[in-house]
């Protein structure tokens, strides 16, 4: 992982924040997304900078926990779609011991 998109050397994230892209390559074009966020460079490339302004470690402890439990990550309704799809638990079980039966 990486401080910020442009620091990971396989980021496309240089070429679609420039200001002037005289960076065209054969080895990358723009995505039809990006080149939605509008007609003029110069703003497409702001708008493009701001996607990345936000942080989110709070989420980033929840996907990892999800992950490293191979959990699913979602809300409700999704998680129990997964399990009907998969036909396997997606989600965690009570921690502790089962409750015992009285007879």
């Amino acid at each position: 992982m990486v401080a910020h998109p442009a620091d990971y050397k396989w980021s496309s994230y240089r070429f679609h924040a420039q200001e002037s892209l005289d960076l065209q390559s054969e080895l990358w074009q723009p995505h039809e997304l990006y080149l939605k966020l509008s007609r003029q460079q110069e703003t497409r490339a702001k708008r493009y900078q701001a996607l990345f302004k936000c942080h989110i470690p709070e989420e980033l402890g929840r996907i990892r926990s999800a992950t490293h439990s191979d959990m699913a990550l979602g809300n409700e309704r999704f998680k129990e779609e997964i399990e009907k799809l998969t036909g396997r638990r997606v989600t965690p079980k009570k921690r502790g011991r089962k409750p015992s039966q009285m007879d």
